[in-house]
């Protein structure tokens, strides 16, 4: 063999190794690359579930808040619209202290009220509206005192003086007491419900 052969038999030799050692590297590189690669993707990719999760929440309780809030803001409306129907109410009160039917149930009340306390002195107390209707139940008793009440709209407040105790019959605390036990169906009247 002469020299030119042996040095490219060698170079040949090189050229073999170099290009084996080069594929073996690529190889690598590239397994490294797709090993580098996959973990990216996972890492992001929990990174995003996570995101994905904590937005949830966010939205999740912003939904929860929201709604609270739209519920408070329907009983807020809500009561508004039930004490416009009490305020309503009150409004008409003037026209039952007019009637006939009003008259006589104070009548009524206050004789059964002066006949179980007889002879204990007491005192009643009326708007100026119902003096006159007062005065007529009680005549000349000297045991009951009249006294008008510009606050009270309708009805009597009795005052026994010997117990301390009173009997509140006014028109304002029947009607709240009624108003109080009929709210829920004034509200599904108005608002529809059960």
């Amino acid at each position: 063999m002469d020299f030119e052969q042996l040095l490219d038999k060698s170079l040949n030799k090189v050229r073999e190794e170099i290009k084996t050692e080069l594929s073996k590297s690529l190889d690598e590189a590239i397994k490294l690359l797709n090993e580098g690669h996959t973990k990216i993707i996972q890492e992001y990719t929990q990174r995003i579930n996570e995101l994905i999760a904590k937005t949830k929440e966010e939205i999740e309780g912003e939904k929860a808040r929201l709604e609270v809030e739209n519920k408070r803001t329907l009983l807020v409306e809500k009561e508004y619209w039930i004490n416009k129907v009490y305020e309503r109410v009150l409004e008409k009160i003037g026209e039952v202290v007019k009637t006939k039917e009003y008259k006589d149930a104070i009548q009524s009340i206050l004789n059964k009220e002066i006949k179980e306390m007889e002879g204990e002195k007491i005192t009643v107390y009326c708007s100026p509206n119902d003096k006159s209707t007062v005065e007529k139940v009680v005549g000349n008793n000297k045991n009951v005192t009249i006294k008008t009440d510009d606050k009270m709209l309708g009805g009597i407040r009795i005052y026994y003086e010997g117990s301390g105790l009173t009997r509140d019959f006014s028109l304002k605390l029947i009607l709240d007491q009624v108003f109080d036990s009929m709210r829920g169906k004034i509200s599904d009247m108005l608002f529809g419900g059960k």
